[in-house]
């Protein structure tokens, strides 16, 4: 969780990342929900909400392997 949101814009920046949200997290609501214990744990989900993957560090294979489908 981070309460810094120019930290996090910064990031999507420098990362490169626009395409997709980034949604804030200053209570930490979303990293319950989703039980993230972790800055580099990602969650990615459908259009509709519902829990594709979840994984840790680099998500550029798990997205290369959900594009692939």
């Amino acid at each position: 969780m981070s309460d810094n949101v120019g930290s996090m814009a910064e990031f999507v920046e420098d990362t490169a990342t626009t395409a997709f949200p980034h949604i804030p997290d200053i209570d930490g609501e979303i990293w319950d929900l989703f039980d993230v214990r972790q800055q580099r744990t990602y969650v990615l989900l459908n259009d509709d909400g519902t829990w594709i993957q979840a994984g840790y560090g680099s998500l550029e294979s798990d997205v290369q392997a959900l594009l692939a489908r």
